[in-house]
């Protein structure tokens, strides 16, 4: 067969993204990705029919590839509709997203606006943190998370994160005292333990002049701390996670930290949960609120990732949500069939007693939908 492939470049929110699509005669799967700057921030993957036929692969690869383009030219639109309705929780779900895609000029744009409208918004000061931290800006990051932490001390992010900005600056006191911290609120928190087990191997390092020593106390402290993360990280390793974990059981410290900080902060500093962003803002804003199809493939990701992760109280409340919007859209069309029977015929009373009583009492449950989507 001969060699199938897309490529296009598209101008959308004032970047100029690069969209890539390939079929795999191999594997039998068309490959669709997007491109900013040479990295990868968006993909999708069709498996194709071992028996379709060239044609059919080739208009298949021109649906998933015009399907990236239109996300992304939806991505901006939203961006758009945002703007203007001065929402704090929409702003800070678009910087989530965009922090995902790895946009991150725009998410810390988004983060700030959340917190223009809402000062105290703890969440929004996480993940503004977040995205300084990773860009690179570990002064700013500590700065803001430390207002934010002055807001909301419960909130285990936000000592994870101070912690990760004092430990990418070599600063490792202030590192294991934000993790410990972290911890004390969430002790199950993979990615603090994670990056105390590396905090307290980079104190070891520094106090002997660079040297690979360590004393045992320290090993078995760094080593509890990393295999505690493991356990936890069963599923979405850090690239380089188990090889740092390799090292630091060889003892070979200063070779375990070269590996950690050639991975990008990203890489730890991950969210399962950004497919109820995405979902949401598509819901609100992007033209997907009658789409069936959208939010029934919604809900099946939702259960997929309740069964691999059952304690999750997050992915429970928004599978309810779902759950609660699909209510909303059948409860939608019982009213449109209500009124299609009166069409045909006017004088039928069941039908208008239906409709009055469907129209009165159904005011109650959109206004708690509103509520809960607010």
């Amino acid at each position: 067969m001969e060699n199938l492939s897309l490529n296009n470049d598209v101008l959308v929110g004032g970047r100029k993204f690069h969209i890539q699509t390939n079929f795999s005669d191999e594997n039998q799967v068309i490959s669709s990705k997007v491109f900013n700057e040479g990295r990868v921030i968006d993909s999708k993957e069709v498996l194709v029919n071992g028996n379709a036929s060239q044609n059919d692969i080739k208009n298949r690869m021109n649906e998933v590839h015009q399907d990236l383009i239109t996300e992304m030219e939806i991505l901006y639109y939203i961006y758009e509709k945002v703007k203007t309705v001065k929402h704090a929780p929409s702003s800070n779900k678009l910087g989530l997203l965009f922090l995902k895609k790895n946009l991150i000029k725009e998410a810390i744009e988004q983060f700030r606006i959340a917190l223009d409208i809402e000062p105290n918004f703890a969440e929004a000061f996480a993940n503004l943190g977040r995205a300084l931290i990773i860009a690179d800006s570990y002064d700013e990051a500590i700065e803001v998370l430390k207002k934010g932490a002055e807001k909301a001390s419960h909130f285990a992010d936000m000592q994870n994160y101070l912690g990760v900005a004092y430990l990418r600056q070599e600063k490792f006191p202030q590192a294991i005292g934000h993790l410990e911290e972290a911890l004390n609120l969430n002790p199950d928190y993979f990615g603090a333990h994670y990056h105390l087990g590396m905090a307290h191997l980079g104190q070891a390092i520094l106090s002997n002049g660079g040297t690979t020593a360590a004393s045992d106390d320290v090993h078995e402290m760094a080593l509890k701390h990393l295999n505690l993360a493991a356990e936890r990280l069963t599923d979405r390793q850090p690239p380089n996670f188990q090889r740092v974990l390799e090292l630091v059981s060889q003892r070979a410290y200063k070779e375990a930290w070269e590996v950690f900080c050639d991975s990008s902060p990203q890489d730890t500093l991950t969210n399962i949960m950004n497919i109820e962003n995405e979902f949401y803002l598509k819901f609100m804003y992007g033209g997907k609120g009658k789409d069936d199809a959208f939010i029934g493939e919604y809900v099946q990701k939702l259960e997929n990732l309740i069964e691999e992760h059952p304690d999750y109280a997050d992915l429970k409340n928004n599978l309810g949500i779902a759950n609660l919007i699909q209510c909303r859209n059948l409860f939608l069309k019982s009213l449109d069939e209500f009124r299609a029977a009166l069409k045909i015929n006017p004088n039928f009373k069941r039908a208008e007693k239906n409709l009055k009583l469907a129209e009165n009492d159904g005011k109650g449950f959109l206004i708690l939908l509103r509520a809960i989507l607010k």
